[in-house]
């Protein structure tokens, strides 16, 4: 482990993949090897918990996976639920960029107060865990979608604990509603055993089950600080400025405590 002003210069990383079509970069993407793997799981089990660190791809590629393997078809629609609004609309966005899409109508988002969607066209739906609770108060079957996927999962959000507890009693009601529950640590085993309706020692009939996408796009580095401080705010915004101004160009990005 380094300090972070010794290190400064190792700080920045470049995405050796700039130059690349989009399709390109998709297939470099860690989850684009196992494409094949999670449509023959979903297709074969209610619910897939899938185990993947940021930067995988899981967010983007798999709800096209769907789309592509025909989950959208006759009308049907793929669900993907984010936790907080932003995401939802900016990863909404990239994957209307990746299909060549207008967003709005192949791929749209709904979060409160903006509906960006067409009830007749749009086919990949971003919305907020809060918005999808919603929806299944005037649709307690959802029964325009024909996969759900519920990102970030690990955040455990109030709302996001309740469309988990709902999807499992709507999944008892409709064995084709398909459940993908994607998450960013190591606790995949609770949500197996949650979902998972197999009552008897045959694992054979698990109707639930674990896949782990390995890898990231990325390198990462972890720097510590030599000594706490009183106001992280603070401190960030001057290790993002001083990283700004030493070095070339790059993206910085922030993540600083929710809820």
């Amino acid at each position: 482990r380094q300090s972070l002003a010794e290190n400064s210069a190792t700080t920045v990383v470049y995405n050796p993949y700039a130059a690349l079509s989009i399709e390109q970069q998709r297939q470099k993407l860690p989850v684009f090897k196992l494409r094949n793997h999670i449509l023959y799981l979903v297709e074969n089990y209610q619910t897939v918990v899938i185990v993947g660190e940021t930067g995988c791809g899981k967010s983007t590629q798999i709800p096209q996976y769907l789309a592509e393997a025909g989950w959208t078809a006759e009308g049907r629609v793929v669900g993907v639920t984010q936790p907080r609004r932003v995401a939802a609309v900016t990863v909404a966005g990239r994957v209307a960029e990746e299909r060549g899409a207008v967003l709005g109508h192949e791929v749209g988002y709904c979060i409160r107060f903006d509906d960006c969607t067409d009830p007749l066209a749009t086919r990949i739906k971003f919305l907020t865990d809060g918005m999808l609770v919603r929806e299944m108060m005037v649709d307690p079957l959802l029964t325009k979608y024909s996969a759900i996927m519920l990102d970030e999962a690990h955040e455990r959000t109030l709302y996001t604990d309740i469309a988990i507890g709902l999807l499992k009693k709507i999944q008892r009601k409709r064995g084709d509603l398909r459940l993908i529950v994607a998450s960013a640590t190591l606790d995949a085993e609770k949500f197996r055993d949650f979902f998972n309706q197999n009552e008897t020692n045959d694992p054979t009939r698990d109707t639930c089950v674990i896949l782990t996408v390995e890898g990231r796009t990325f390198p990462v580095d972890i720097f510590y600080l030599q000594s706490p401080v009183p106001d992280y705010i603070k401190s960030t915004v001057e290790t993002v400025m001083k990283i700004h101004q030493t070095e070339g160009d790059g993206d910085i990005l922030a993540f600083l405590t929710g809820q």
